[in-house]
Parts: structure tokens; C-alpha cells; sequence
């Protein structure tokens, strides 16, 4: 802008003022403070100055006071592109009456920039002006009708912008309900209403366009009708809006979003084929490959499942992930030995922590515990810091623990604290191996110190309650610990079996009774079983105590808790 250069007699004063942090006396803007007041013996000086200095602040990132400037040096000038560049930096800095001013000054000077008119509706957008910003709108859409018919399009691009999505969905909301309710305005209309959670908002713009729309926007209609039920956490109505579409539409996005949502409500095996067709239509979409893959995966169908993860060890960002699944695949298919090969490739990826738990637990089942150990020893060697050392150490503790060498436990479970001072996974495996060796003053210590720090961690309560019955008589405190277990999860079958073993250890064999079936309903574990059924002996019933452990030993023939039940049953 030729008329704008600063002549070089005032670069010297302009640079004074600059470093100075001068500000002007005559300003326009009553809360700019004046600590020193410049005179200018020109209007043009006073607008480069207001330039420069919007500029500096602009580099040292206080967008404000280069606002600030700007817009005094829009009123300086009549050149357009100085009052835009006012308006930029005041809707930056969020100055809605800042920009306002700006912006009058830019539509003065430029009454026909499509541009001015963008920015005057996001200003009465942000100014909750809702009214104002249609109006704005209005004439967005009709002057970029005039250029391409696409205004609609432009002006619902333009809300969509906005970091704000609720003043977007306010505004368009008004502009549907005076300008157009159209199904296609209801469509963005649903949109915006989802971008702000108005879930309820959404679902009756939704209905609205599905009742007037054409073929296609019925299906938009549902997709956004689902998304909005999920909102308000309704599922299976959510399933019912896309699943009569679904079956009469090559649609893909609609397809994609009826498999995600049988995925959510557990309905993998309905899932899987529409995966397949996806991918039968798209090979290349990494997206359905990897999902069908892990569709597969977890119906336990390895077979199906291989050539699908093998394909994903192609895509680079995808390449650890796929390993870990291809581990899987190998222990389901009875291959350990390059299972091993394939988790060690996953360590340090997305399932750092699983892999290193499989690779050592399988060199325990394919070699011996010491190559497990050494493995892990290794690693501790080369671990990036204490967190992941900490785990390792974790690791080969509870190795040894599953060996039955508890004391070697405890002290791997000790070095781990020493690198993660009071960890309370770590905690929590110390004091079961301190129960194992029957130290239960220690491990009692470890749980209470859990429980200082996670006074509702459920696991713990329920472990120190059990710990308590079955090692002590301080059945109150048990009781207490098991309870306020269970009010946490009352569904847990683990929890069930300790209350109804604390009921049976303190007299109340009827009430420990029903808790025991309870859980034995839910957990057919050894250890619930083996309760249950000295329960139901003591209590008279032997032929259906017999009748569970005859069908337990079926399938845990060698189970020390079963055979110990076993004799107990002799002799009640």
C-alpha cells in the first residue's frame, strides 16, 4: 500500500515511540491506558505508527492490543484491507464491541466485500445476536447464489467453523424456523444440533426432514436420528432407526455407522457380515479391515481372522497393533513359539504392556521360568524409565508368585516399589504373596496402605474383608470391608462369594446360602463351588452339594480346594 509507507523522517520517532511503549492521548478507545502521550504532525503518521505497533504486538502474541491499533488505524484510512486485517484481530481476541466497530468501518468502506458480511455474522454470532445473524446470512446465501447456487452449502460450511457450536446451532435454528424448514435445512440443522449435544434438538429436526425428504435425505435423516439416540443413550432405538434402512441401501456411511452401533450393543456376530460386505466393496479402507479383523478375532474365528491382520502388518502406523493381534492369533491357533516372535515385534506399541505380559508368560509355558525371567531382565536393562521398569519388576514378581515362589515375589515386587513408591497394583500382588506365606500382618499392611490412597477401590476391600474372614476372627471388619465392596459392585460374583462365606464363618448359614448361589450362578469357579457346597452340607442338602462337586471335578479333576471339599463332605 504505497499510500501507507512511512517517510523516513519519521522512522526514527515511530521506532522511540515503539520502544517507548507510547500510547496515544487522543485515542478512540476509552480503556487503553496512557502513560506517555504521543503527538503526531500528521494523520499518516499516526496511522503507520498504529500499524507498526499492531504489528509488534501481533509477534509478541497480544493479539488485544493489536487490535487495538488496527482499528485506530483504520480510522485513519480509507483502504479496506487495514479495517479487515482490525477485524481479523478483534474476532481473534474475542472482542465482539472491538470488532463491531471494525467492521462498521470495513462495510463502510467496502459495502459490497461478500467477505465483510462473513465476518459481521460470525461478530453477531458470538454476540449472541442471533436475529442479526441470520439476516447475515441471508445475504451470504443469496449473493453466493448468484455465483455458484451453492449459498446453502457456503453458509452452513461457515457455522460449522465456529469453535462455538452452540451459538452455530442457535443461529441456525432461528434461521429454519423464519427463513427455511426445508429437509435440508432440518438436515444441517440435526447436524449443528449433534455438534452441540442437543440430542433432543437433533432427533426432532431428524423426524422433521425424514417426513418431507427424498430418498437420500431419509437415509441422512436416520443416520442422524441414530447418532442422536446414542446421545441420550438409547441404543436399541438407535439400532431400530438404521436397521429397516440398512437393507435396502448401498449407502456406506450409513452401513458403517448400523455395524458401529451393533459393535457398541455387543452384537458382534450381526456386525461381522455387513463388516465383510464393506470390505468385499473396499479392500483398501483400513478402517473396515481392521475392524473386521478384530471382529473375527474376538468370535475366536483365528482362521478368518490371520489373512486380515497379515494385510494390516502392511500399513506402517498399524504395523504394532497388528503384531499384538497376530499373537493372538497364534495362541489361538496353538502356535506359542512364533506367538512370541510376533508380541516381542508389539512391545513398545499401542499393547506395550499386554505383549510383554504374553512374551513372558508363554516362555514360562514353552521353555521354563528362568528364560521368562531372563527376558524380562533384559528389558528392565533397556527400559526407557522407572514407569515402565516398575512393571516389568511387577512382572517378574508375579511370575514367581504364579510358581508358588512367594518370597522371591516379594522382594521383585519390592524393587518395583522402589522405582514406583507406592503403586497400588504393586501393593495390592505383594500383599497376596504375603498372604501365601501366611505373613497376613504384612500383607493386611500393604492393603490398608492402598485403601489410604483409594478408600473405594472395591478389589482391595473385598481382598482385605476375605483376607480378614478366612486368616482372623475380626468378622465385623470383614463384614464392613465386604459390604462396602459390594455396595461399589453389586453384581461381582467374587464379592458375593465373600459375603456369603464371612455370613457362614459367623453362624448365618440361610443367608449365606442364597449369596453362594447367587454367585455360583454367575461364577462357576472352583473356589465358589467348594463354599457352595460345604454350605449346602452343613445345612442338610449332600445330594445336591455332591451333584456340584461331582460336575466341578469333571472339569477341575486335580483342583486342591475341590479335593479338600471333597473330604469335608465325608465326614458332615
Amino acid at each position: 500500500m504505497p499510500s501507507n509507507r512511512l517517510p523516513r523522517r519519521f522512522v526514527s520517532l515511530v521506532l522511540a515511540l515503539l520502544i517507548g511503549g507510547c500510547t496515544l492521548g487522543n485515542a478512540p478507545f476509552a480503556d487503553q491506558s496512557v502513560s506517555n502521550v504521543a503527538t503526531f504532525s500528521s494523520p499518516l503518521s499516526y496511522q503507520v505508527y498504529n500499524i507498526l505497533a499492531g504489528e509488534m504486538f501481533v509477534k509478541q502474541g497480544n493479539v488485544s492490543q493489536a487490535a487495538l491499533h488496527y482499528v485506530a488505524a483504520a480510522q485513519q484510512t480509507n483502504d479496506p484491507a487495514v479495517a479487515q486485517r482490525a477485524v481479523e484481530l478483534a474476532m481473534s481476541a474475542q472482542d465482539t464491541s472491538l470488532a463491531g466497530r471494525a467492521l462498521e468501518r470495513w462495510i463502510t468502506l467496502s459495502p459490497d466485500s461478500s467477505e465483510a458480511v462473513q465476518y459481521q455474522a460470525l461478530a453477531n454470532l458470538r454476540a449472541e445476536k442471533y436475529d442479526e445473524a441470520v439476516k447475515d446470512l441471508v445475504k451470504i446465501r443469496d449473493r453466493a447464489n448468484k455465483e455458484n447456487e451453492h449459498g446453502f452449502a457456503f453458509i452452513v460450511s461457515l457455522l460449522t467453523l465456529e469453535p462455538d457450536a452452540t451459538k452455530s446451532y442457535e443461529t441456525f435454528k432461528r434461521y429454519v424456523k423464519s427463513v427455511d424448514s426445508s429437509p435440508r435445512a432440518q438436515l444441517a440443522l440435526a447436524s449443528l444440533a449433534l455438534n452441540a449435544d442437543q440430542f433432543e434438538a437433533a432427533l426432532q429436526a431428524s423426524q422433521a426432514a425424514k417426513q418431507k425428504g427424498d430418498a437420500a435425505e431419509k437415509v441422512q435423516a436416520a443416520r442422524w436420528a441414530a447418532k442422536a439416540l446414542v446421545g441420550l443413550d438409547k441404543l436399541p432405538d438407535a439400532i431400530k432407526a438404521l436397521e429397516a434402512i440398512n437393507k435396502n441401501t448401498e449407502d456406506t456411511e450409513l452401513k458403517l455407522d448400523y455395524g458401529r452401533l451393533l459393535i457398541l450393543a455387543d452384537r458382534r456376530a450381526e456386525a461381522t457380515p455387513i463388516y465383510q460386505q464393506l470390505y468385499t466393496s473396499f479392500p483398501d479402507n483400513v478402517d473396515v479391515l481392521y475392524t473386521l479383523g478384530l471382529l473375527h478375532l474376538e468370535q475366536k474365528s483365528f482362521t478368518a481372522a490371520e489373512p486380515l491382520i497379515s494385510k494390516l502388518l502392511t500399513v506402517p502406523d498399524r504395523a504394532a497393533e497388528a503384531n499384538y493381534f497376530m499373537g493372538q492369533i497364534h495362541e489361538g491357533l496353538q502356535r506359542p513359539k512364533p506367538a512370541i516372535e510376533v508380541y516381542k515385534k508389539a512391545v513398545g506399541g499401542k499393547y506395550d504392556r499386554e505383549a510383554t505380559v504374553r512374551v513372558a508368560r508363554l516362555l514360562v509355558e514353552t521353555s521354563n521360568l528362568a528364560s521368562a525371567r531372563e527376558w524380562v531382565a533384559e528389558q528392565v536393562k533397556i527400559a526407557a524409565d522407572n514407569e515402565r521398569k516398575g512393571l516389568l519388576l511387577q512382572l517378574d514378581g508375579q511370575l514367581l508368585h504364579d510358581q508358588g515362589q512367594y518370597a522371591e515375589a516379594i522382594n521383585s515386587f519390592g524393587k518395583a516399589l522402589d522405582v514406583k513408591a507406592n503403586d497400588p497394583d504393586v501393593l495390592y500382588s505383594r500383599a497376596l504373596s504375603a498372604e501365601k506365606l501366611g505373613d497376613f500382618s504384612k500383607a493386611e499392611a500393604d492393603l490398608q496402605a492402598v485403601l489410604k490412597s483409594q478408600p473405594d477401590n472395591t478389589t482391595v476391600l473385598n481382598a482385605l474383608g476375605y483376607m480378614l474372614a478366612v486368616n482372623t476372627q475380626r468378622y465385623s471388619e470383614a463384614s464392613e470391608l465386604i459390604t462396602k465392596a459390594l455396595a461399589g459392585r453389586p453384581d461381582d460374583p467374587a464379592i458375593m462369594d465373600s459375603m456369603g462365606w464371612v455370613l457362614y464363618l459367623t453362624g448365618k448359614t440361610e443367608e449365606a446360602e442364597a449369596w453362594l448361589r447367587k454367585a455360583y450362578t454367575q461364577l462357576q469357579d472352583p473356589e465358589v463351588a467348594s463354599h457352595l457346597i460345604e454350605v449346602l452340607a452343613v445345612r442338610g442338602n449332600k445330594a445336591e452339594a455332591q451333584a456340584i462337586l461331582d460336575t466341578m471335578l469333571s472339569k477341575f479333576p486335580d483342583d486342591n480346594l475341590l479335593l479338600k471339599v471333597k473330604e469335608k463332605l465325608v465326614g458332615l
